[in-house]
């Protein structure tokens, strides 16, 4: 450093009249060279280059500037929208769904692109809106920063990944694949299925649930001969979902097999052994212990096989539902039933449960066709009104005199609990519409319970919120 600075420090002793210094002892001679100006400025700056690069320990660069960002053509977000957004992320509201579903046609504005990546570079539940929102121009930003290139959607024609990959960015581009390319993404991983490690195979398996169809069968069939925990499960899973599939049909010929009806009486005969296309089936897999082994088996078949399986017994699913059924058989069933009618989405399932059984669970609710569910509630009072299940499944909006009705038997019901009630004022203030906003606040004011004060004026103040919101976005 000393030698390189000498012929530096003698010229400008000396005055850059009398001795002129030498840029070819220096690190930086070809930069140096190359200035221009008066001989005084040209040693300043030459003194700047060689101080930069023994510190920096490398030679100025010049970089080639990146392709411009492509267009974005999208609306922009408007201006206060943005401000939201921010405050929203920051808070972690539960709003922000609701937000995102709003803003689906807009684009951000280029200044909080990198904001928006900070916040979708942790794995949160909100990545994928973050990034539609910020578009080709937060693709293009994350490209610049390698911190953020787990941020930058894969290119499914480029391989790599997959070939040399990290366990994460395989699945990051076979979820891309599978997402544009269904049928190519299950011959990829058919390919590759006898080279994975069980957890890969786990994981990957379990990306088939977007786009699963008939072409995933064969691969899933396949699973079912896995010995790793991680594997067998998830294909059972899958399977359970495909109604037309081979599985479902040894599921169905098993229902035939092991029910029958005599006179008003569903009988029920589950073998005392079971054969090894049962065992591979995961007949012997249930999770429940009702009612012993044989009530387990039950279960098993109930839930995996397609819910018209039982059309056998009588021809609508509430005449299945009337036959008598003793206990535990009757516990077993359900369980299995219900599970079914959730996997297939089955409304004739559900509008049988619901009338025989005046509710139904949480998954079975979705099931439920909207008019029927509204109908159901609004004949509804008390507390059988009050269900946060048959709530739950009801999106937004809720009809005005659904909303209106429910906050009313949400007053005037003291026994409900504080958590139960919690649970309803949030639906409330998430899905009622906007013109409820002044009943809540009345309720407030008329509550003399501290908790259940707050509670509804905090629904108000979010029912407030949320119209601003839809203003912002409309």
């Amino acid at each position: 450093m000393t030698d390189t600075f000498e012929t530096l420090s003698t010229a400008a002793l000396l005055g850059t009249a009398r001795s002129a210094p030498a840029p070819a002892t220096l690190h930086t001679s070809d930069a140096a060279a190359a200035l221009t100006g008066d001989p005084a400025s040209r040693l300043l700056a030459a003194a700047a280059l060689e101080s930069a690069f023994l510190t920096a320990a490398t030679l100025p660069t010049v970089r080639t500037l990146p392709e411009p960002a492509p267009d974005d053509d999208r609306l922009t977000l408007p201006a206060a929208a943005a401000d939201r957004l921010r405050g929203l992320l920051v808070v972690r509201s539960p709003l922000l769904p609701e937000w995102f579903a709003l803003a689906e046609r807009f684009r951000a504005p280029h200044e909080i692109v990198v904001d928006l990546l900070w916040f979708a570079a942790p794995d949160t539940p909100h990545r994928k809106h973050l990034l539609r929102l910020a578009g080709v121009r937060g693709q293009w930003v994350a490209a610049q920063n390698p911190a953020w290139s787990h941020l930058v959607t894969p290119d499914p024609s480029d391989e790599r990944p997959w070939l040399h990959g990290s366990p994460l960015q395989r699945r990051r581009w076979f979820a891309v694949l599978r997402a544009s390319n269904p049928h190519a993404a299950t011959e990829r991983l058919t390919a590759s299925w006898s080279s994975e490690t069980a957890a890969q195979r786990g994981a990957l398996l379990e990306l088939l649930a977007d786009g699963l169809g008939a072409h995933d069968e064969a691969l899933l069939e396949q699973a079912l001969d896995d010995r790793s925990r991680k594997v067998r499960p998830v294909a059972l899973d899958l399977l359970r979902r495909l109604p037309d599939s081979a599985f479902a049909a040894r599921m169905t010929r098993r229902v035939r097999e092991w029910t029958r009806v005599a006179g008003d009486e569903l009988v029920v005969d589950v073998p005392d052994r079971l054969d090894g296309e049962a065992l591979r089936d995961g007949v012997d897999d249930g999770a429940s212990r009702t009612g012993g082994e044989k009530m387990r088996r039950l279960t098993a078949v109930a839930s995996s096989a397609p819910p018209a399986a039982w059309q056998h017994l009588a021809p609508t699913p509430e005449q299945v539902l009337a036959l008598r059924v003793d206990e535990p058989v009757r516990e077993a069933l359900d369980a299995g039933w219900t599970t079914a009618v959730a996997v297939h989405g089955d409304g004739d399932w559900a509008r049988a449960f619901l009338r025989r059984d005046g509710t139904v669970d949480a998954a079975v609710a979705q099931a439920l066709p909207r008019q029927m569910l509204v109908s159901h509630l609004l004949g509804s009072s008390g507390r059988a009104l009050l269900d946060p299940a048959l709530l739950g499944a009801l999106a937004a909006p809720w009809p005005r005199d659904l909303a209106e009705k429910v906050l009313i038997a949400l007053y005037r019901e003291g026994g409900t609990g504080i958590r139960s009630f919690q649970t309803i004022i949030t639906l409330i203030a998430h899905r009622a519409p906007f013109e409820l906003t002044e009943l809540l606040a009345d309720a407030a004011n008329r509550t003399d319970h501290l908790d259940r004060l707050n509670l509804f004026a905090t629904a108000a103040d979010t029912l407030t919120l949320r119209r601003t919101l839809h203003e912002e976005l409309s």
